[in-house]
């Protein structure tokens, strides 16, 4: 068995550019581009050592697999990309799934509707007072004043609630009068 490197063939064994593209499998064009790109060895005449140019393009071939294994570590993986490719898209496949099954709620949708309950809430609250202050004006106790705007606060806040379509956010107005009565008790 040869060692490696040392030649096996004559260095008389002579090829054509057809020779060696039909070996090599690749077209005459490609061993042309090759020997420009100084991978396989050029000759003076138009015929080319048949080991050094197979030789040199094995050597080629594994330079560019090892580019992909560790010794180029910034190198691009086609499968570790194509997967992640494919990875991402099914996530947002999954993503619109789960938005059209109505387990998801894009974040603008939540900001608009949370925004509109806050100013109805503003309003409401902010609505009180004049509708309180006629009311309280004809009263002389502190405790049937605070009694009178505890019921506007909890009406506002009941309507506030019944608007949301939610029971569990619906305000029992009579433990919160209780809670009131006790105070004035």
């Amino acid at each position: 068995m040869p060692v490696a490197g040392s030649k096996v063939l004559e260095s008389a064994t002579k090829v054509s550019v057809q020779v060696i593209a039909r070996l090599l499998m690749i077209s005459e064009r490609r061993v042309q581009q090759l020997v420009n790109e100084g991978i396989i060895p050029r000759s003076e005449s138009r015929r080319y050592s048949l080991e050094d140019s197979v030789q040199a393009y094995i050597l080629y071939l594994q330079g560019k697999n090892v580019g992909k294994g560790l010794e180029d570590e910034g190198a691009i993986d086609f499968h570790v990309e194509k997967a992640r490719l494919t990875k991402i898209q099914a996530d947002k496949a999954q993503l619109e799934l789960d938005e059209m099954a109505g387990e998801l709620v894009k974040a603008e949708d939540i900001e608009k509707e949370l925004y509109s309950k806050i100013t109805d809430c503003k309003n409401r609250l902010l609505g009180i007072p004049s509708k309180a202050a006629p009311i309280v004006a004809a009263e002389t106790s502190a405790g049937s004043c605070q009694k009178i705007i505890s019921e506007l606060v909890y009406e506002a806040l009941e309507e506030l609630s019944a608007n949301s379509g939610r029971e569990e956010n619906r305000i029992e107005l009579d433990e919160g009068m209780d809670a009131t009565t006790e105070i004035n008790g």
